[in-house]
């Protein structure tokens, strides 16, 4: 074969690798051999994902192919300085930036060799026979954890439901319900053995959406024994039914623990177990007055991942290995290949140890430095990173919070007021004050992001007066000119002592203009 043939034929295969590398070219060389010509694609890491790719690649290959059955991965040769350009860590920005978004669906059949454990380990209880209510604040890996115990059940072919809640945001009628539990129904109905009953529950619940509100309500609470009756007759010791809940947050407050109530009347004993994530302070499983809801812990248990600064040795760990996963993934050794140790603990600190806004950060700090033309990831592109990620929370402040966000607006303006122009600090105590507005919008800062918890109560001054030591977010003075001259809290990666916690200004969200 002429050698533009076989470079024509090299490229063809090159490109077919690519186009399940995201479009990613990896390098590669031809070799002579006295059986012909040899393909060999080189990575820094050879990963059994890229074998994988490159088996599945030749197999749409005809079978006249020169490349067919003639082609490998080996390891680099030689010292690479210019790690930033390698295709190797392009491919590593792209793949960060499209796990940002969890569902059911993500790493598809790599999941597992792609799944990091959770710091507390709660894996072996998403898996339990139990009632679960998984916590944590955006990017926490509350999904993940769901995702975790959906895949075990769907290798080992049991029944489940997943319902994602985001297209039903703020609302809070009568049929919602309604339409998650036909959505739910209906994929029960594809994974039972008799698939019938649940197909004509599906229809009556379909025929409730040309009601009105009064008559869907006394319809549908009237066909809660047949759900029942038919969830318990579908399940047994050796399967059960789970039924995955995601994001519950999103539903209007004073709804939540009514949509929960009809969960737990059809599941209740028939071996039909609710899996369930939302943000703690945004969500509102059980309403006292009304007795209605998943009332934790008889109804339901909570699993909280939200503690992130708080432990940041176990975060710091926690977020290394997920990056080390996807890096290894990309056909490079650890992510610590193109970024130092120092580098590592600012991203952690910056993105409070909150995994998707570090991996977020990270991907962001990959272009940065290619930009730039630096050879790793520095310390000052994780900076910028994090100067442009504000906004990216500020539309998650749209996306979660349940009714309107102006009033908790208004407070991260004083706040940010309060730290970058009167202070000129990042962190700062706030006294607990259950029930207190100023309080509670606060709280609400720290489960949009915006705000991160140091310490969850100490006593600074007076004895019985206990407050949260808080960071306001890096991405509202890193990298802008005009706050350069905060003063960091913590620069290094360091769990502080109560000493330096205890001489932070207090922040009074009542007063205005803020006293120090």
């Amino acid at each position: 074969m002429k050698i533009s043939s076989i470079e024509s034929a090299a490229d063809e295969l090159a490109v077919a690798v690519s186009k399940s590398l995201n479009q990613t070219r990896l390098d590669y060389t031809t070799k002579d051999r006295a059986d012909g010509p040899y393909l060999v694609f080189q990575v820094v890491h050879p990963s059994e994902h890229l074998f994988r790719v490159l088996r599945q690649a030749q197999q749409e290959l005809d079978e006249n192919h020169p490349f067919k059955d003639r082609a490998t991965i080996q390891k680099r040769g030689g010292t690479v300085t210019d790690r930033i350009q390698l295709p190797e860590t392009r491919l590593l920005r792209t793949v960060l930036s499209e796990s940002l978004t969890v569902d059911e669906h993500t790493f598809g059949d790599d999941f597992f060799s792609r799944y990091i454990p959770s710091v507390f380990a709660y894996e072996e209880q998403i898996v339990s026979k139990s009632n679960y209510l998984v916590y944590g604040r955006r990017g926490s890996g509350k999904s993940s954890l769901l995702a975790y115990a959906k895949h075990h059940r769907q290798n080992d072919g049991q029944p489940y439901a997943w319902i994602t809640m985001q297209p039903y945001a703020k609302r809070d009628d009568i049929q919602v319900s309604i339409d998650v539990f036909a959505d739910l129904l209906r994929q029960l109905s594809r994974c039972v053995g008799d698939g019938a009953a649940f197909a004509r529950l599906t229809n009556s619940l379909d025929d409730m959406r040309e009601m009105n509100d009064s008559e869907a309500r006394k319809s549908f609470t009237r066909l809660f024994p047949r759900i029942a009756r038919e969830i318990a007759n579908a399940s047994d010791d050796s399967s059960d039914i789970v039924i995955f809940i995601d994001d519950i947050h999103v539903l209007a407050a004073d709804f939540q623990p009514e949509f929960l109530g009809h969960l737990y009347s059809i599941s209740r004993g028939k071996r039909c177990y609710l899996k369930i994530s939302g943000i703690e302070q945004l969500s509102r499983p059980w309403n006292t007055d009304k007795q209605i809801g998943l009332e934790s812990p008889h109804d339901a248990q909570i699993l909280k991942l939200d503690y992130n600064l708080t432990m940041l040795g176990k975060s710091k760990t926690h977020i290394e290995n997920i990056l080390d996963a996807h890096a290894k993934f990309c056909g490079l050794p650890s992510v610590g290949y193109i970024a130092g140790a120092d580098v590592l603990s600012r991203l952690v600190w910056v993105a409070a140890a909150v995994p998707r806004d570090a991996l977020h950060l990270f991907a962001q700090a990959i272009t940065r430095a290619s930009s730039q033309d630096r050879k790793k990831v520095s310390i000052t592109s994780i900076n910028l990173a994090a100067s442009e990620m504000a906004g990216h929370k500020l539309e998650d402040m749209e996306k979660d919070h349940s009714e309107e966000f102006s009033p908790t607006s208004d407070i991260l303006e004083k706040l940010k007021e309060f730290c970058i122009k009167t202070q000129r600090k990042n962190a700062f105590l706030l006294e607990i004050k259950n029930g207190d507005p100023g309080f509670t919008r606060v709280q609400e800062l720290i489960a949009l992001r915006f705000v991160h918890v140091l310490h969850e109560g100490i006593t600074p001054h007076e004895a019985g007066r206990r407050h949260q030591a808080l960071m306001l977010d890096y991405g509202f003075y890193v990298g802008i000119r005009t706050a350069r001259s905060v003063d960091l809290f913590q620069k290094t990666l360091k769990t502080p002592s109560a000493k330096e916690l205890r001489n932070l200004p207090v922040f009074k969200p009542a007063m205005t203009p803020q006293a120090g």
